[in-house]
């Protein structure tokens, strides 16, 4: 059984490789049948980094994407959310996610994988999170495992779930790559998440077996999540290469639009759900496209 996690992203423009950087991730998950095995974004070649990275900085200090390329190690923990839109404001025709509200998103979290204690701090983030292309907010969280207790550090990205819903993806200790984070939040796509199972990416995923991973995870029902996929009908075709969990690099897939006859880009990305298990992050190109 496969465990989903909620979460999809929308957008506009077409679609490309994204450009390759050096060597090189949604609610509670619920579960949904798949080959033994945990969804997010299309894109195009990112830009330079001019609006990405924290906000709030002073003159001089604003953290970019390019200053923080990410992790280059394979298997990013992540927690992905969708967020209620009247949690979600718009400033100077930006929309964002308050500091204060993109704390309380990783508060309710309930620790990550247990209840957090009592006399925990609450948990905060540096800036407000905005929707724009390789963003991202630096968040800490007390997480509980095992009856023990310790300070975490998450990284939150924006993305966007099917239908337009605002999410958050957090990955844990590090950012997404640049190629990473432009895959699964571009302003052109749609996101969800996958659970997989346990022993699933501990070899390179076949470019054929990922095909049919990436099509059971745009068939899955997200709806218990809130999530509608409706609009999708799509027919998974074909993919570039092995998802290799050892990178974080999206393989670049396309998918047949039933509703259109025209193939959209889909971009498949490894993360392991922080406390559960591994799986994909899954990015659609907007049909708008």
């Amino acid at each position: 059984m496969a465990a989903a996690a909620l979460l999809g992203l929308a957008a506009c423009g077409p679609s490309e490789q994204p450009a390759a950087t050096d060597p090189a991730p949604v609610e509670e998950t619920t579960s949904a049948p798949s080959a033994d095995p945990e969804a997010t974004t299309q894109s195009s070649a990112p830009p330079a980094s001019d609006g990405g990275g924290t906000e709030n900085q002073p003159d001089g200090e604003e953290t970019t994407a390019s200053d923080v390329p990410g992790s280059e190690e394979g298997r990013p923990l992540i927690i992905a959310r969708t967020v209620p839109e009247d949690r979600v404001t718009v400033q100077d025709g930006e929309k964002r996610l308050p500091a204060q509200e993109l704390a309380a998103v990783l508060e309710e979290l309930g620790g990550v994988a247990e209840e957090t204690p009592d006399m925990a701090e609450p948990a905060t983030c540096e800036n407000d999170l905005r929707y724009v292309p390789s963003a991202d907010v630096r968040c800490t969280v007390t997480a509980t495992f095992d009856g023990s207790s310790e300070e975490r550090v998450f990284v939150a990205h924006p993305i966007t779930a099917p239908g337009g819903a605002s999410g958050v993806l957090f990955t844990a200790d590090e950012p997404l790559t640049e190629e990473a984070r432009w895959a699964t939040f571009n302003g052109d796509n749609e996101v969800v998440a996958l659970g997989m199972g346990g022993v699933y990416g501990m070899e390179p995923v076949p470019a054929e077996q990922l095909m049919t991973d990436v099509q059971t995870a745009l068939d899955f029902d997200y709806r218990d999540e809130g999530i509608d996929t409706s609009g999708w009908d799509l027919t998974a075709k074909e993919c570039e290469g092995e998802l290799d969990f050892e990178r974080l690099a999206p393989v670049q897939c396309t998918a047949e639009d039933a509703a259109t006859s025209r193939s959209r880009t889909v971009w498949a990305l490894p993360g392991t759900f922080f406390g559960q298990e591994p799986g994909l992050i899954v990015s659609v190109e907007t049909a708008g496209n």
